[in-house]
């Protein structure tokens, strides 16, 4: 799940010409390293980091009835 995680930052660095994609996580205890999830989404990641990101806390919210 780490590709709806809150701390995650995808980007391109155009000096990597194999892989120029780039998943950083921007939580304070791991900022600027490679995000350690995996990217299908029904898989969790193992960094222990993760909360969702502002899209899917809204489709998680508990309906008040």
């Amino acid at each position: 799940m780490a590709i709806d995680c809150r701390w995650l930052r995808r980007t391109i660095d155009s000096s990597r010409s194999a892989d120029p994609f780039l998943m950083l996580c921007t939580h304070i205890v791991r900022d600027g390293r490679a995000c350690v999830g995996p990217f299908l989404e029904d898989m969790e990641t193992p960094c222990r980091l993760w909360e969702p990101n502002d899209r899917v806390a809204a489709r998680i919210r508990p309906v008040r009835v």
